[in-house]
């Protein structure tokens, strides 16, 4: 009984906190640029430029939503231009960004 006490208070703990925030972290060799935004209906939440070896905060508090991140390097090499997309789940979500020759790869956790 004491455990299950223990369980059910240390549940609506968790459950009452608030999202902390999406953070981002830049791998690549460049600066990147970005935005976030809401899947459902585009609206801009976020916009973003990293240099290498960055990391940023964003959207802290926020619930939990589907969320659309968009990336580009920002770059003058013409071959490098490629805006990468993904999708992601919760705004509580750690994701680092790292180039390949077809783009910037994300990596969510």
């Amino acid at each position: 009984m004491k455990a299950l006490t223990t369980a059910v208070i240390i549940f609506l703990f968790y459950a009452a906190t608030p999202a902390a925030a999406l953070t981002i972290k830049n791998k690549c060799g460049y600066p990147v640029a970005g935005s976030v935004l809401v899947a459902e209906n585009k609206v801009c939440l976020a916009q973003f430029r990293l240099i290498p070896g960055q990391s940023k905060q964003l959207l802290k508090g926020f619930d939990k939503m589907n969320l659309v991140v968009r990336t580009i390097p920002d770059v003058y090499d013409l071959d490098k231009l490629k805006i990468s997309t993904t999708e992601i789940y919760n705004p509580d979500s750690y994701i680092e960004l790292k180039q390949t020759k077809k783009g910037i790869r994300f990596k969510v956790q």
